[in-house]
């Protein structure tokens, strides 16, 4: 079909999805490998059109000239262009584009307020423009009614006439008899911009495509506004299994999507907002407002939508938002208790025994499905024991899905090791000395380990800072003392963190002797600044204390005399499990005085990712090489004076800096400009081709 022409919009409505940050290096770098894979036309900007930024509609990330200037410069065969809706958008704004070179302009009006483009066209059409007129929200009045609407902005200089489904609810035989009124209506093309709430943007391309529309619109990935548009390397790919080929390169085009556009998209599946919107034809820019009044009278959205679209489907006034969410609350409340249709649902799961490897699976199962890494935490325990532990939780964190076991002998290593290596992604295995084993724990993994990746921590450090990261956190005045008591590996840890920060801190729980010789060392260590007390009196130092910390060895440390004297507003962490009694715990509730046990997951995953970043920075990111004929590191490697420093040596996005020779990036690149442009511009330039 030689005269259907495909106009890629992921520049332009893709930039919803990331709030408007679409950087004049990805306007580059996209409009490029697009370019390259064979697109023939192509809008940037704003999702909502010139001035869009200064008019209030969502900061961008970066100007429109920026925007101009990239497309400008970069593309040689494409033409390009931008949105423009009056009233936004300004005569000046289109004089600046012109000045750029851009091809052509996409004015967009409301349906029903087509009168209001004329003198935007007229400019536009004055500038040497091609012009597209975008009815929106076409599907507000009948098509006989939006044809004449389309017979006007053709009047008025308009070459092509683009009917839009805006909330992505019309039916293909909508699309169709809508095409078809205004190709009987006007002498110019007509063009289709489609949605995907309802998951049929692509079957409506087609239907307007066989009604004669020539102008259709896509985007990577479906990547846009709400639902998002149909998906310009499906379009692609089903129009070629009908015989129409557009002469671009689906694979480049793939690629492209698969490299640059996924990573910046959420999780698949459509929102029930967005199907919603579909159903109602409900436009979302207005959702706003819907979840205001929603939430202001415990209404559901959703059903809110679709009452307001019952009114009115151009717009939604917070007059008659609200006026419809009490009549909702209204009809909610007169419903009889028990009528809301819920499912009473009970389902049996019985589990069979957890061995290591079962829960391996389990963390495998639950990573693949979430698309997180697998990850089996092995501790030594304190004391040894005849049996390994299996922690019957399952934490999610960050990227992570994470199973916990503790060996208690060192007969138990080998075996529980190799049960577990390769099913899950990374071993992360506790490196402290215990006496009942011959090594430590993280140098025998390394060595039986054959599939999984083992990474190794303090198991010490890590409860050390977990109860530092919750005391900050917590309401605390840490100016007051911080009480930690007894000298464990993990109180001293925590001690010499929180030392370090100039919080105030009292030792005790422990013989005066040891509590003397641990406070000098932390002195010497911290510095004279530090504020590290000794209290020999535990019972003095926990009245004055805002927090307290217990680290046990053998016994319970905190008991019913000390807990009486704890002040109501102080916290009390049971740092290892067991070093308050029983009778203190019961007394600590009926006064109201929080007790706390460490939640080390936050902890758990900000180390497995500062591990795994960190043998990434060593391994893919650290290095030395050339670009465009300039020396160039990467990865924290210290360079020569002059030497380009960039983000990563073996897949290099951007120029950081140049090097001072001392490990430092130079204040200015005055001197280096040169070098500094023809780095990025090649960087550019392999990033355009890398797409594609």
């Amino acid at each position: 079909m030689a005269d259907l022409h495909l106009l890629e919009c992921t520049l332009r409505d893709g930039s919803y999805v990331i709030d408007f940050q679409f950087t004049e290096r990805d306007t580059m770098i996209i409009a490029a490998a697009l370019e390259n894979a064979g697109i023939e036309m192509i809008e940037i900007g704003h999702g909502v059109g010139l001035n869009a930024s200064a008019a209030g509609k969502g900061k961008a990330a970066a100007t429109d000239e920026a925007y101009l200037r990239a497309a400008a410069k970069t593309l040689k065969r494409a033409r390009w262009g931008m949105f423009f809706i009056p009233g936004v958008g300004r005569h000046e704004d289109l004089d600046m584009a012109a000045s750029y070179g851009m091809h052509f302009v996409r004015v967009g009006t409301n349906a029903s307020e087509v009168e209001g483009s004329r003198e935007y066209i007229e400019h536009a059409k004055r500038l040497g423009m091609f012009v597209s007129a975008n009815l929106m929200k076409s599907y507000t009045m009948p098509p006989a009614e939006l044809a004449e609407q389309g017979s006007l902005s053709a009047q008025f200089g308009a070459d092509v006439v683009c009917v839009v489904d805006s909330a992505g609810g019309m039916m293909p035989e909508d699309v169709r008899a809508y095409i078809q009124a205004m190709r009987g209506a006007i002498d110019v093309p007509v063009g289709f911009h489609g949605h995907d709430n309802l998951s049929l943007g692509i079957a409506n391309v087609l239907a307007a495509i066989e009604a004669g529309a020539t102008y259709v619109d896509s985007t990577l990935r479906g990547m846009g506004r709400g639902g998002g548009n149909p998906a310009t390397e499906i379009l692609v790919t089903v129009l070629k299994k009908r015989g129409i080929d557009l002469g671009v390169d689906l694979n480049r085009l793939m690629d492209l999507s698969e490299r640059m556009i996924k990573p910046m998209l959420p999780a698949a599946g459509i929102d029930p907002i967005d199907i919603t919107s579909g159903y109602a034809q409900f436009h979302s820019s207005f959702l706003k407002t819907i979840l205001k009044y929603a939430d202001s009278y415990g209404v559901d959205p959703r059903d809110l939508i679709v009452a307001v679209c019952e009114v009115d489907q151009t717009y939604a006034p917070d007059d008659l938002v609200e006026d419809i969410a009490k009549r909702l609350q209204a009809q909610s409340a007169a419903k009889p208790k028990g009528s809301s249709g819920a499912l009473d649902i009970h389902v049996d799961v019985s589990a069979g025994e957890t061995t290591p490897a079962t829960l391996a699976q389990q963390v495998r199962t639950e990573a693949k499905k979430r698309g997180k890494r697998s990850v089996i935490n092995i501790v030594a325990a304190q004391r040894r024991s005849r049996s390994a532990a299996i922690s019957p939780f399952i934490q999610e964190e960050f990227d992570y899905v994470i199973g916990s076991l503790e060996i208690g002998d060192a007969d138990q290593v080998e075996p529980l090791i190799r049960e577990v290596d390769g099913i899950v992604d990374v071993l992360l295995v506790d490196a402290n000395p215990r006496e009942f084993l011959p090594e430590t724990l993280g140098d025998m993994s390394r060595r039986i380990a054959q599939a999984s990746r083992v990474f190794t921590y303090s198991d010490a450090e890590l409860w050390a800072r977990t109860v530092m990261y919750e005391l900050k956190a917590l309401p605390t005045q840490l100016g007051a003392p911080v009480v930690i008591v007894g000298l464990r590996p993990e109180a001293t840890h925590l001690a010499a963190h929180l030392a370090d920060q100039g919080i105030r801190i009292i030792l005790s729980g422990a013989p005066s002797s040891d509590l003397d010789s641990t406070a000098s060392a932390l002195r010497a260590l911290a510095g004279k600044q530090s504020r590290i007390e000794v209290g020999t009196d535990l019972g003095a130092a926990a009245a004055e204390a805002t927090a307290l910390a217990a680290f046990h060895t053998d016994r319970p440390l905190i008991d019913r005399e000390v807990m009486a004297r704890v002040s109501p507003e102080a916290i009390i962490f049971d740092a290892t499990i067991g070093s308050v009694e029983q009778d203190a715990i019961e007394l600590a509730v009926q006064r109201g005085i929080r007790i706390i046990r460490p939640d080390m997951r936050a902890a758990m995953a900000g180390e497995l990712a500062a591990q795994l970043g960190t043998a990434e920075t060593t391994h893919q990111l650290m290095g030395r090489g050339e670009i465009a004929g300039y020396p160039v590191v990467a990865g924290g490697l210290i360079g020569a004076l002059g030497d380009v420093v960039v983000d990563s040596i073996s897949k290099p996005t951007r120029v950081v800096g140049i090097a001072d020779g001392r490990g430092r990036l130079l204040a200015s690149t005055t001197g280096y400009d040169d070098r500094v442009r023809t780095v990025e511009s090649a960087l550019a330039g392999r990033q355009a081709l890398l797409q594609t």
